[in-house]
């Protein structure tokens, strides 16, 4: 058995139903764990992407908090 496949953060970001954006700050703020960058793209395992579509979420600010 080999490695379970790795997906690059667009292509988890497209799982999520989010933007690469909102992924790669997801990374920074510690929401998301990828499992290693290889040349500068972040990669995730199907069960950290899976962790993250059943995460709880909280609300995020409306228009008139900004």
């Amino acid at each position: 058995m080999g490695e379970p496949k790795l997906y690059t953060s667009p292509e988890a970001a497209q799982a999520l139903g989010v933007s690469d954006s909102h992924m790669r700050n997801m990374i920074r703020t510690g929401i998301a764990h990828p499992k290693c960058a290889i040349g500068g793209t972040w990669m995730f395992t199907p069960d950290e992407i899976k962790r993250l579509r059943h995460r709880k979420r909280t609300p995020g600010k409306t228009a008139k908090q900004k």
